[in-house]
């Protein structure tokens, strides 16, 4: 066995010993996470809430006054897919950090992605696909049909929310780097919340005045604070679990949080409003440059990071207060939460061609109908996938075993 830098080279057949011999070393006791799975759920629901009030947002006039309520879940709703990222990154922290950073664990590592995420991707990537294909286009060959097919695969847009595998993916790349990085430094681990908040906004404003890359969206790039505080919160995850029992810290750190989640909640769906309804053009001319030139990405920005830090605390507090069965509820929606993300938008298509317009009670009514069908429904078709079909890992990717509702 050799060292280079940060990694420890072994033979194989010594990987399951230096293994043992690294948890006796160091014997960190890992938690259950339970308040992860409850984020998780927590995200997943805001992300279907954004969903389904999109088709509100255009077919509503904006003089309705529902508009402004619609407006409201929709856009104070985008926090679900960037807290996915965060926590993402929290889980991978986690795991990965207080270990030996070896070359059979990273190869593990990226099988064990390509095989529950990177599989899962294309499948529903080529479902979508074919879809659109037989509903709205007509390509002139099979060869054009592929091409066109592994071009919008290749940037993660075969359908609008698979952005967020795509986004994710490109974590999985950074992420033996990253962990590297933060084992190396102690100032990037301290300060990493505010070197990500840098590095992210460096990117912005580069982007903004030189590259001009319009997909920014789904590059990493436009991620990386919500990579670092999860990395943040993965590697000092039990020192942060701790003083969340503390009075001093809950008033210095996580209320703080909180008012300025809600001051982002009340700005940038305020700003979203104003866009929409054709208000906000004139008032530009009263504004800075500046102003006028990041609004959309601070509020954006700084609203779900705050939210995904908000949801982060809130599960804690949901694992202490929650019944047995609302707990064992939720948890059962984390943990099915990425086959929901990737199977609702179908689910949602068909509803839609059910019933589209008509009179506004009907149509409201079946807005609010079409939220809790698609949840119940995508949930079912995950949980029966993984019951009944052994491979279903191709589909939904790796799920947990069904909550049981055990008796205290």
């Amino acid at each position: 066995m050799f060292r280079a830098n940060n990694f420890v080279f072994v033979p194989n057949q010594s990987l399951i010993e230096m293994e043992k011999m690294v948890i006796k070393m160091n014997p960190i006791k890992r938690n259950s996470l339970d308040e992860i799975q409850l984020a998780r759920a927590f995200a997943i629901i805001a992300v279907l809430l954004v969903h389904s009030s999109s088709s509100g947002i255009t077919a509503v006039e904006p003089s309705s006054i529902l508009y402004p309520i619609y407006n409201f879940f929709n856009i104070a709703g985008k926090l679900g897919t960037p807290t996915f990222i965060m926590l993402s990154s929290f889980v991978l922290f986690y795991n990965y950090y207080p270990r030996a950073t070896t070359w059979d664990l990273m190869k593990r590592f990226y099988v064990k992605r390509l095989k529950f995420i990177l599989v899962p991707y294309l499948v529903f990537s080529a479902l979508y696909f074919c879809i659109k294909w037989y509903i709205y286009y007509d390509y002139p060959t099979i060869g054009d049909a592929f091409a066109r097919f592994a071009e919008l695969t290749a940037l993660g847009k075969a359908h609008p929310h698979l952005y967020f595998v795509f986004i994710s993916v490109q974590l999985y790349i950074l992420f033996p780097l990253l962990l590297l990085l933060f084992k190396k430094s102690s100032f990037l681990r301290k300060n990493a919340i505010w070197i990500g908040l840098l590095l992210q906004w460096g990117w912005v404003i580069l982007n903004k005045n030189y590259f001009g890359i319009v997909m920014k969206g789904s590059i990493s790039l436009s991620y990386l604070s919500f990579y670092f505080v999860g990395a943040y919160l993965g590697i000092y995850y039990n020192e942060i679990r701790a003083k969340m029992k503390n009075i001093l810290y809950k008033d210095k750190i996580i209320l703080p949080i909180f008012v300025g989640y809600g001051i982002m909640v009340v700005l940038y769906t305020g700003y979203m409003y104003l866009v929409r309804i054709g208000v906000y053009s004139s008032i530009v001319p009263y504004l800075p440059p500046t102003v006028n030139s990041y609004i959309a990405e601070f509020t954006w920005a700084t609203h779900a990071l705050l939210a995904g830090l908000v949801l982060f605390y809130i599960a804690h507090i949901a694992n202490k207060k929650f019944s047995t069965r609302t707990k064992l509820l939720f948890m059962e929606i984390g943990a099915t939460s990425f086959g929901i993300y990737l199977i609702h938008p179908l689910l949602l298509m068909g509803f839609r061609a059910i019933y589209n317009s008509g009179s506004p009670l009907l149509y409201h009514g079946w807005q609010l109908v079409t939220l809790i069908l698609i949840t119940v429904l995508s949930w079912a078709i995950v949980r029966f996938t993984t019951r009944f079909i052994p491979q279903y890992w191709m589909i939904f990717g790796q799920m947990q075993p069904m909550q049981r509702n055990e008796k205290k």
